[in-house]
């Protein structure tokens, strides 16, 4: 932040220029560099009677020194004009030293009466102290503003006035004579006669090192003021004596300050402006100009030194230097906690038995906990100060107070600056700045760096204080960044709170030893006694006795740390002289503090000190000092309160006075932290009890949603930007009004093009959830696409979620549930590099469609609003033509799945799932290992594996959820550390038989890797990665195998139709046994000691581990078994064979289920834990779900857009990945979430038409041959069947006028069908072999067809004549064919890659080119341009003329290639195309850019381009119709930009303007 300190004493008009002008102006430039401004002007606002305790110099000079810490650039800027100022005496004087001053006085003869009267000395003080007593010890009406007393306020105003008139002259008098005989210096004299600006002056300038860097100064002399004393306005600008007299001292005084600061400051303005009768008056033209002038002037110095001190902290960044600070700022707080520290020593005995124990070996962490209160934080320190004492010097201690700073509240920072310090420590190069930036990477590169630390000399202790504090972002309360296993010389110790977020729960599921864990006991009294000492000691304070016995008494009750630190706060504040009757102390930690929350609302007033805690405590991650006083400016009980005995300085700016502010602020300043909150510093209750007992005592009832309801507002902006808020005021017994201007910072989503406001990103929502103002996160957060956009642009989708989910917990609402699953769907798309780019409206667009109108408003508003951006988008960012989704394209959310990951660039070979359901892992042919954190909402990636150099075809989860070993192509095992990703050992062993099958499993007790080689099996040390035995016996290769569940024996089935069993302990050979005829292919164990085994011969065998006796022969299936799982209890399995999927009873050996409906092998099965639900995946690329009880197919999901070749459940959660894919889907199948809201055909065999109009398709139906059905959009369902008696259809078309259904088949024959009736129309002539392909010209009249025997035929369809065949000289398959309308031209593509353009018999052209087989091709409508698509990435545009290249087009894909489909739009300008990579692609015919894309999640099949829209289907069974918007009256460039317009949504964006687009858009959206 931007922090500065400023005191306009006599410039009032010059203060109200910055707060219009020059304050705002500074605040926006702020911000788009990503600061807060904030100016604390100490002055403003406070009337004299709020200062009656003398306090106000000290809190102005800690207000200084906190902006000299805390701000960029500027800290300081003083104002000095004709005025040197208030010069107040003293509050606090040396007793010696104010015993000489009234020894002289006594010589002077002055009376000193009133000095022992108003200077009371303080024994408790060392040396004792003489403290000015507060004004109202003596006038008691001093500070009453009550009306009805008024007069005796009056009186002691006056009172007072006398008695300070008498203490400054005899002070002074005295300390000048005393300073004349030596007896005082210079300096002390000084002290009782200069001005608080001098004092702030020598703060902020002279006792500062980079002043010039830092500060500023603006002089004014008013020309010619002193001859005008006496005048009106003059006292408000000069030092007066009685309103007459110039002050003589004071002005001498000022000069001398004035001449000394040129010398000191080169930032000194200095202005002449001549008098007025009212001083400085805008109304006068030379006034105002020196106003403007002045304003201009502090913008541009302070932008100067705001941009220099941000391009010194950039290079200061980028030397690391920012974790030095961190590392010293720990350091010191570590200092403070041991300079009071007494006891405890069983807790360092426990500590430094650990670390002996483990210096040696692997080992894992040390904890230490405790209730909140019970001393954690100082124990960690002592160990940090005292443990290279007992290990040596050369023991390196780290150590870091979680919470306590800035760059300690994340847990990504913490990893970041305790890697950077490790590095410095042991001279290790510094991890790259990727690195840095990563969190996955930085906890993989901490579990490295502690392995290379561990074979230094110098052993390593790093200490981790308060867990608990941390916050929640990057999962921190997991603990997965946290290494379990640690190296020798390496030691973690940590502390936590035992209950909070579970923390300890967590800890004890993975570091398992009790020697690992010590509980911090309470304090005995003789150690409370002897911290208590220590502390006041290191204050300079002492205790009576009798004071001292009522702190350890109530210490007695309760012996915690806290109990006695918040004791001592209040002991301290004891004066010598203060009354018994007043020594409050509490019995209990809760109790001292609400004394305290008490003491601090009788010091401040109950409203100002119930509001400002209750906003602390309100805020979800802190809130900053600068939103802490908007917020309270904003109000307004706290401002009638606040303002209750005198108005506002201004009339047109209320805020609250920053003084009142600061007072508090430094009067709970123990039990505040400061920690990094969305890149900026805010205030938190340091500690737990604090923030309890906050929310107790301020935010029950009602007082929470009018907290929340307040910061809501200041988050929105609701009242800022110059937008006035009314007040009514009771001033002094009078209601006054205003309609002011609360100054409160502008609250965009986001500053700049690169600046976010985080805070208001991150916090808006949360507070509209708890002041209940859903119809404000419809419409400002949730429900609004720009808050949506930015906020994933800033943070992700993954928090966007979180925010969904927190609302979900509270308000039950169907569309945010919705918009929630939908994000969850989303997600993977909008984070995927490399692809086609895709939008969140369009996105919305395409799945919410069916939930529109259905009377969830904030998904008709986020509908409207993502037209809207798309158009917008159109007209004004790209400037493109825009395909907009014209009904449901893509898996809208409410059903089964969750979200899809798409992390690897190659298919997915394996997943693994730890047995606690923890992970998830993927292995690929990438060569890389994911893991996903599986209690995420969203399953979240937690790291990367790599180390791999050859695709991964296995991977296994250990029993001990620890450890994952992986198998390669590279001829590799790899054993990996699941939670920090360290790679714990190589084994290296043949793999060559992973291309035929690889398999993968451990030891139950997670000791042994057990890996087939062929025919042999090795079993190797999990940790050692020692070779320990070889299993040897089999003499085909290893298919299947299993470990038994008392871990005693491995059991192998292989190709040579027989299992073994073996020891696992030995190696040795224990059984052999032969059930089947056919090869193994699968086999799994059940608890009561039985093998399951299934095979090719088609049967099952169960039979007895121990006897070897088959138990039963389980037959029924009529294809070779590929898949089996065991259920929970044991009692049943279920098997997967071609198209069937059977249950099983095994305790009587009989079929119980036959389940038919899949169309291929079934190689997964699983069943749910509960036995409500059996999933099957296979390879005709569908998850069957099926009801357990009745074997009744519960829903078929096909998402997968592949073949499944791995599947892993947990719950009801089913993970399904395919070796032809590059992602896993996630899917829910719990019963609930067995619906889907939009009906899909299914197109298995990729033969499918559209009509244009998107009424009907027609496809090839599965599990048949030769017959198609006829699907309509309208019914979402099958409406008719057409069969083909002659032959399997082969190819299909629809007439351009949605008439007839055309067909071809394996016979030769192409037959034409009535779409309506599906009756046979007529038959053409009969071709010369089994129709390949066929075209139709677009008036329906002529269709050429390409048939297996490589022959080209052409016919007339109404005659139905055949007109020619010809036989073209091509090398290779022909795969497309099209004509012209005129039949001029003839073309085919190969598989050879190459076209012919024919002219009936006769080629005309051949065209070379493509690197891949041809796949489609077309013709333009004005019969010139023909276009070529191919199996790789290219298309071609050719002349058919002339057979010239016109355009070559790239479609790159990442891992999806090839072209199934391309249209020319209605006027030949643009190409349409789709493919494998998923997405349509628009084509700018005149350039050859692509002019706009969309990503559909499966392959295109067909495209029909009409003049207003595009019909296109997937392969999942979606019709989609796409809008085609085009940009308004803008021309079309040649490149276009990308990402969403930055507007606000007003009411007019959707109005006449959006009633257009829909117009020409055809806006009505529709369920297809």
């Amino acid at each position: 932040m931007t922090h500065v300190y400023t005191f306009p004493t006599d410039m009032a008009k010059e203060r109200n220029i910055l707060l219009q002008k020059a304050y705002p102006e500074l605040r926006e430039f702020c911000q788009k560099q990503g600061l807060d401004f904030q100016v604390m002007d100490m002055r403003w606002g406070v009337r004299d009677e709020v200062v009656a305790d003398h306090m106000t110099c000290a809190l102005c000079l800690m207000e200084i020194d906190t902006c000299k810490r805390l701000s960029v650039g500027p800290n300081f800027v003083a104002f000095l004009g004709n005025r040197y100022g208030y010069r107040p005496i003293p509050a606090k004087i040396e007793a010696e030293e104010l015993d000489i001053l009234l020894q002289k006085a006594g010589q002077l003869e002055m009376d000193t009466a009133v000095i022992t009267e108003w200077y009371l000395k303080d024994d408790n003080a060392v040396p004792a102290v003489c403290l000015l007593q507060p004004i109202t010890s003596k006038f008691k009406h001093y500070t009453d503003m009550e009306p009805a007393n008024q007069s005796l306020r009056q009186k002691d105003k006056q009172g007072w006035y006398q008695v300070i008139t008498q203490l400054e002259n005899i002070l002074r008098t005295a300390v000048r004579a005393a300073h004349k005989e030596g007896q005082v210096t210079e300096e002390q004299q000084h002290k009782y006669i200069k001005s608080v600006t001098e004092i702030e002056i020598k703060r902020g300038i002279f006792e500062s090192t980079n002043a010039n860097q830092r500060a500023v100064i603006f002089m004014r002399n008013l020309q010619n003021i002193e001859k005008h004393v006496g005048a009106d306005a003059v006292s408000a600008y000069l030092d007066l004596m009685d309103r007459e007299k110039l002050n003589e001292e004071s002005q001498s005084l000022l000069e001398d300050l004035k001449g000394k600061l040129p010398s000191k400051l080169k930032n000194v303005h200095q202005y002449e402006v001549e008098w007025t009768d009212k001083g400085v008056n805008e109304d006068v033209e030379s006034h105002a100009s020196y106003l403007e002038q002045f304003s201009d002037d502090f913008v541009a110095d302070l932008k100067s030194m705001i941009f220099k001190s941000l391009q010194s902290e950039s290079e200061q960044e980028q030397n690391d230097d920012w974790f030095l600070t961190e590392v010293i700022s720990h350091a010191r707080f570590c200092q403070a906690k041991c300079e009071s520290f007494c006891g405890r020593q069983e807790i360092f005995d426990a500590v430094y038995t650990y670390m002996k124990d483990t210096a040696k070996v692997n080992h894992q962490p040390f904890v230490i906990h405790g209730a909140s209160g019970s001393g954690k934080s100082s124990i960690m320190a002592m160990l940090a100060q005292n443990a290279a004492q007992r290990f040596g010097e050369n023991l390196v201690t780290i150590i870091r107070f979680l919470g306590t700073s800035p760059h300690s509240t994340l847990i990504h920072p913490v990893l970041q600056s305790l890697c950077l310090q490790i590095c410095e420590v042991y001279g290790i190069e510094s991890p790259a700045e990727r690195v840095l930036d990563n969190f996955a990477d930085i906890v993989q590169y901490l579990s490295t760096l502690l392995d290379k630390v561990s074979q230094k000399d110098r052993p390593l202790l790093i200490l981790l204080d308060s867990l608990d504090q941390l916050s929640s972002v990057d999962r921190a309360y997991s603990l997965t960044w946290l290494p379990k296993s640690l190296p020798p010389n390496v030691h973690i110790v940590v502390s936590t709170l035992p209950e909070e977020f579970d923390l300890l729960k967590t800890l004890k599921r993975t570091v398992r030893s009790d020697r690992s864990y010590i509980q911090v006991p309470t304090l005995s009294e003789q150690v409370g006694s002897e911290i208590l000492d220590t502390w006041l000691a290191r204050i300079q304070r002492c205790l009576t006795d009798k004071q001292r016995e009522v702190i350890l008494s109530a210490f007695s009750h309760c012996r915690q740390p806290l109990f006695l630190k918040l004791a001592f706060d209040e002991a301290r504040r004891w004066k010598s002289y203060t009354p018994e009757s007043e020594l409050r102390i509490a019995q209990s930690a809760r109790a001292a503090i609400n004394l305290l929350y008490e003491r601090l609302e009788v010091q401040h007033g109950t409203v100002f000190v119930s509001h400002t805690l209750g906003y602390i405590a309100a805020a979800r991650k802190g809130i900053s000092e600068h939103e802490l006083e908007d917020v309270l400016s904003l109000d307004d009980e706290v401002l009638d309160d606040v303002y209750q005995y005198w108005s506002p300085p201004n009339k047109d700016v209320v805020r609250i006075p920053p003084l009142i502010v600061t007072r508090l602020k430094y009067d709970i300043l123990e039990y505040l932290a400061e920690r990094q909150a969305d890149g900026k510093r805010v205030l938190q209750l340091f500690h737990r009890q604090f923030i309890e007992c906050a929310q107790e005592r301020y935010l029950a009832g009602d007082n929470s949603r009018a907290r929340h309801h307040i910061l809501a507002d200041f988050y929105l902006g609701t009242w800022s930007s110059g937008r006035r808020k009314e007040i009514t005021m009771d001033v002094n017994g009078k209601r006054e009004y205003y309609n002011a201007d609360r100054n409160v910072v502008p609250q965009p989503d986001k500053y700049d093009n690169n600046v976010f406001n985080r805070r208001k990103l991150n916090e808006v929502t949360f507070h509209l959830l708890r002041a209940g103002r859903m119809d404000d996160i419809f419409e400002h957060t949730l429900g609004n696409l720009d808050f949506m956009n930015v906020k994933i642009e800033a943070f992700g989708v993954k928090s966007l979620v979180e925010d969904y989910n927190m609302v979900l917990q509270v308000y039950n609402n169907l569309g945010i549930r919705l918009l929630r699953d939908a994000l969850r769907l989303i997600k993977p798309t909008l984070e995927f590099k490399g692809g086609v780019p895709s939008y969140l409206a369009l996105e919305l667009i395409g799945r919410l469609v069916p939930f529109e109108h259905q009377s969830l408003p904030i998904i008709d508003s986020l509908l409207e609003q993502s037209r809207a951006w798309c158009k917008t988008f159109c007209d004004h960012v790209t400037r493109r033509p825009f395909l907009l989704p014209h009904n449901t394209c893509i898996y809208p959310p409410g059903g089964p799945l969750r979200t899809t990951l798409a992390h690897h660039r190659a298919g997915i070979t394996s997943i693994a799932m730890t047995p606690d359901g923890g992970y998830m892992v993927t292995a690929a042919r990438d060569c890389t290992i994911r893991i996903y954190e599986n209690e995420s909402d969203v399953m979240e990636q937690e790291r990367t594996l790599t180390g791999h150099t050859a695709a991964i075809e296995v991977v296994c989860a250990a029993p001990n959820n620890e450890l994952l070993v992986s198998g390669s192509l590279d001829n590799t095992l790899k054993v990996w550390n699941l939670e920090t990703g360290r790679l714990v050992i190589t084994m290296e062993e043949d793999h060559a038989h992973y291309r035929h099958r690889a398999l993968l499993t451990t030891t139950r007790d997670s000791r042994r890797v057990v890996s087939p080689a062929g025919n042999v099996v090795n079993v190797w040390g999990i940790e050692s990665g020692k070779l320990q035995f070889t299993l040897k016996g089999h003499e085909g290769a290893v298919s299947c195998l299993a470990v038994s569940h008392d871990n005693r024996y491995i059991i192998t089935g292989a190709e040579d139709n027989g299992i073994k069993m073996w020891s696992t302990e030995t190696g040795e050979l224990r059984n052999t046994f032969s059930p089947h005829t056919g090869h193994l292919t699968c086999l799994k164990v059940t608890h009561n000691g039985r093998i399951v085994s299934g095979s090719k011969d088609t049967t099952l065998s169960v039979f007895d581990m121990g006897s070897g006796e088959v138990v039963h022969r389980l037959e029924g299936h009529s294809h070779p078994v590929y898949s089996l799982a065991i259920t929970s209890d044991g009692k049943y399995a279920v098997s997967g064979s071609d198209r069937v999927v059977k249950l099983w009873d095994l305790s009587e050996g009989r079929e119980i289920r036959h389940m038919q409906g899949h169309y291929g092998i079934v190689d997964c099965v699983a069943v749910t834990s509960d036995n409500k639900a059996i999933v099957s995946g296979a390879r005709d690329e569908h998850l069957n779900v099926w009801d357990f009880g009745s074997g009744q197919l519960v829903q078929t999901l096909d998402g997968q857009a592949a073949k499944i070749t791995a599947m892993e459940v947990t719950g009801y959660i089913v993970v399904t990945a395919s070796t032809d894919s590059y992602y896993t889907k996630v899917w829910d199948v719990e019963k609930s979430k067995m619906k889907m809201s939009t009906p899909r055909f299914i197109d298995k065999h990729g033969i499918v038409g559209v009509t244009s109009d998107a009424g009907y398709v027609v496809y090839k139906r599965e599990g048949s041959e030769n017959e198609v059905n006829v699907w309509s959009s309208k019914d979402g369902k099958d409406v008719r069947t057409i069969t083909d008696k002659d032959g399997s259809v082969t190819y299909l078309r629809i007439t351009h006028d949605n008439n007839c259904v055309v067909t071809g088949d394996e016979a030769g024959f192409i037959k034409l069908w009535n779409l309506n009736t599906g009756q046979f129309i007529r038959q053409l002539d009969q071709a010369t072999g089994g129709i390949r392909c066929f075209w139709i010209t677009r008036g329906d009249r002529y269709l050429v067809a390409a048939t297996d025997n490589n022959s080209v035929s052409s016919w007339d369809i109404d005659s139905v004549t055949l007109l020619w065949t010809h036989k073209p000289n091509c090398e290779g398959r022909i795969t497309c064919v099209t004509m012209t309308d005129d039949r001029k031209y003839t073309a085919v593509g190969t598989d050879k890659k190459e076209i012919l353009v024919l002219n009936q018999d006769k080629v005309l052209h051949v065209l070379v080119g493509h690197q891949s087989p041809l796949t489609c091709l077309s013709v333009s409508h004005d019969q010139k341009l023909l276009a070529s698509g191919s199996a790789g990435e290219t298309m071609r545009v050719w002349e058919l003329g002339t057979g010239r290249l016109v355009h070559e087009l790239y479609a790159k894909s990442p891992v999806f290639k090839g072209i199934v489909c391309l249209s020319f739009s209605h006027d030949d300008k643009c190409l349409l195309t789709g493919g494998h990579d998923r997405s349509l692609k628009m084509w700018d015919l005149r350039t050859g850019n692509m002019l706009t894309a969309q990503y559909v999640y499966a392959t295109i099949t067909n495209i029909v381009a009409n003049r207003d829209n595009v019909v296109l289907t997937t392969k999942l069974g979606y019709v989609i119709v796409d809008d085609i918007l085009l940009p308004g009256t803008c021309p079309l460039p040649v490149e276009g930009g990308a990402g969403p317009p930055r507007k606000d949504h007003s009411a007019n964006s959707n109005g006449k303007h959006n009633n257009k687009m829909k117009k020409k858009s055809c806006f009505r959206c529709q369920i297809l």
